[in-house]
């Protein structure tokens, strides 16, 4: 249940020319190629998913890129799909915070009412700051805040989250940057590509394997880049790919060890079942060790019948090569 509840406090806190045409205008970053194209079939929908899991989120604005802010401080993975960087200075409220996801939203990004939207070739840039949202909070603000989104036509978005000290416009940091990002999406970045992402064992992993494995249909609808979602033995599943912190992974002792990982589950779950499997060593941080942790690649299955929610852990963690 206390993976549950930080799980919806995550969501609610919750997208050339060649060498002998130089002549020729450049092509606006996201005006052509595979995210510009809307996908007609399932096949197309999972291959949006497959091409997703595929790609850096740290390539997506290298460290040059960032530099041009002010100095990186550093950068780090939170999750497979999210990256973040600090420039300037580490003290709180004082420096330059970029944190930034690459997802699949079947269904678009909702902008706020307020928000400011644009056009980048084929790609919707919507920016909103925290003073465009709630003017009232002038005056009662420690930072300053700006959500910003890009939304391709083929249903993948970038999500960014810019924080600046108090006396700064943020906003214009996001609109800044999105053009990089977009036109380094097109490169289609591999995950490694960025020397900031550490490689794990969930890397090019499918979260929807196991279900395939049990002769589960998984509709593509329903699914996400490091999420699979689908009924089985009737029971509503969800096998999560992500990274976590260790004291929310590790409960007592492990209820089994499979291929050298172990498994635990919730000894205190009633309602609501979470069981982890750690699939490799920590994944390296340049921040403070948080009092939860390190970070651990898991994998995760969430569900409200134990039983089945253990078995479905099995069935994941014995894909996976010895540890």
């Amino acid at each position: 249940m206390r993976r549950f509840a930080a799980a919806v406090a995550a969501v609610v806190v919750l997208l050339g020319a060649s060498a002998c045409q130089d002549d020729l205008p450049i092509t606006p970053a996201g005006s052509g190629g595979y995210w510009s194209a809307a996908p007609q079939t399932e096949d197309q929908r999972w291959e949006v998913l497959r091409k997703v899991r595929a790609i850096d989120p740290c390539a997506l604005l290298p460290r040059a890129e960032l530099a041009k802010i002010d100095t990186v401080s550093w950068v780090q993975v939170r999750k497979p799909d999210w990256c973040e960087a600090r420039m300037g200075s580490t003290e709180s409220g004082k420096g330059t915070d970029l944190s930034w996801s690459l997802l699949v939203a079947p269904t678009g990004i909702t902008q706020h009412e307020r928000a400011r939207t644009t056009k980048i070739g084929a790609v919707t840039v919507g920016t909103v700051s925290d003073l465009d949202a709630n003017p009232d909070h002038r005056g009662q603000l420690v930072e300053r805040n700006c959500t910003a989104s890009a939304s391709f036509p083929s249903t993948t978005a970038i999500m960014l989250f810019v924080t600046t000290p108090l006396g700064t416009e943020p906003c214009p940091v996001a609109e800044a940057v999105l053009p990089t990002m977009i036109a380094q999406l097109d490169k289609e970045p591999a995950q490694g590509t960025s020397p900031d992402t550490p490689r794990t064992v969930l890397l090019g992993s499918d979260p929807c394997a196991v279900a395939r494995g049990l002769g589960v249909t998984t509709p593509v609808a329903e699914q996400r880049e490091w999420r699979c979602s689908f009924r089985y033995r009737d029971n509503d599943i969800q096998v999560e790919y992500t990274y976590d912190r260790e004291q929310l992974v590790v409960d007592g002792e492990p209820i089994f060890v499979i291929n050298g990982h172990p498994g635990y589950g919730d000894p205190d779950a009633t309602d609501f079942f979470s069981y982890n499997a750690i699939m490799g060593p920590v994944v390296p941080s340049t921040e403070p060790e948080s009092f939860l942790g390190p970070n651990l690649p898991v994998v995760n299955v969430f569900g409200r019948n134990g039983a089945v929610v253990e078995e479905v852990l099995r069935h994941a963690v014995a894909l996976f090569p010895a540890a």
